[in-house]
């Protein structure tokens, strides 16, 4: 059965925070440990060229690694009854904003899911600017962000008496 959606819900946060997404960080931890099992391997195995090229690779990986842990607690978006607000930038107040949503863009054969990617989209009215942002990156899904998004809108039209 689907979710009613409600904007009276009281139970549903004032606020939602959106964070970078964590998994490419535990992805780049496994590759940085591999590299490094890998890299004592061939030395011990005498192969000390490979070991250098692995060594090396591992020591380039490690500022980018340290760069995003430092973003982990970054919040990208901040949504509530008020508006959007992206970074460290003022906040779009929803009256400002016209058609958020999640759009699926397809590269390839279109029956396939692994070819899609899932962009939060919404249209700045003022500037005219379309902000687009991949969800992948991002510590939240398309169900969640409709969902989200669907109830802050109507809060703010609810608070603001527009039908």
């Amino acid at each position: 059965m689907r979710p009613i959606i409600d904007s009276n819900n009281l139970s549903y946060s004032e606020e939602n925070l959106i964070y970078y997404t964590r998994t490419n960080i535990l992805l780049r931890i496994l590759l940085l440990i591999g590299l490094a099992v890998a890299a004592i391997y061939f030395v011990n195995q005498d192969k000390s060229i490979i070991s250098l090229v692995l060594g090396g690779i591992f020591l380039f990986q490690i500022p980018y690694l340290i760069k995003e842990i430092k973003r982990i607690d970054e919040v990208q978006f901040r949504i509530n009854s008020k508006g959007i607000q992206y970074r460290n930038l003022i906040l779009v107040p929803w009256s400002n904003i016209e058609n958020e949503r999640v759009v699926t863009e397809y590269s390839g054969n279109t029956n396939k899911n692994e070819d899609a990617t899932y962009y939060f989209v919404y249209n700045i009215i003022d500037s005219g600017k379309v902000m687009k942002f991949d969800l992948a990156k991002l510590s939240t899904d398309i169900s969640e962000l409709s969902i989200t998004l669907r109830i802050h809108r109507n809060r703010f039209n609810k608070e603001n008496n527009i039908v």
